[in-house]
């Protein structure tokens, strides 16, 4: 059953780390720079989407990311207005709208409990319905 279960939390880690941008707000986090962008575009329907513009070195870079997360909500914005985004130096297309460290606190719980109770869980249906004889702990005499 722990060979399940670490195959389980690996496999996770693997899956949800690449989902949920974790990795993208860890490089932000370390290496990251913050500037001022401007709301192109809402989609306050669309998982609290915002689009923005911002410049770095006199070129214009575009963004999309949820709104919230230490800045102003969806409903809050409109076009026209300056939101805090941190980008990556080396690559500006790379980017996400709000407080980084936010967004990597909220990332960070969320792969802390997929990679460790949704395993656990498994591994304990498993258990359960494994035949008696299975379960039984062999001690010797």
């Amino acid at each position: 059953m722990v060979v399940l279960y670490v195959a389980l939390a690996c496999a996770l880690a693997v899956i949800v780390g690449r989902a949920s941008g974790i990795l993208t707000y860890w490089r932000l986090l370390n290496e990251g720079r913050a500037t001022r962008a401007t709301v192109e575009r809402t989609a306050c329907h669309d998982h609290a989407s915002v689009f923005y513009q911002f410049t770095v070195a006199g070129r214009p870079y575009a963004g999309r990311g949820s709104a919230g997360y230490g800045g102003p909500q969806c409903s809050q914005l409109k076009a026209g207005d300056q939101i805090l985004v941190y980008y990556a130096p080396s690559e500006p297309d790379i980017s996400e709208p709000g407080e980084i460290r936010d967004r990597w606190d909220n990332a960070l719980i969320f792969f802390f409990l997929a990679v460790t109770v949704y395993p656990a869980a498994i591994v304990l249906v498993v258990w359960w319905r494994l035949p008696e004889r299975y379960r039984a702990i062999q001690t010797p005499r």
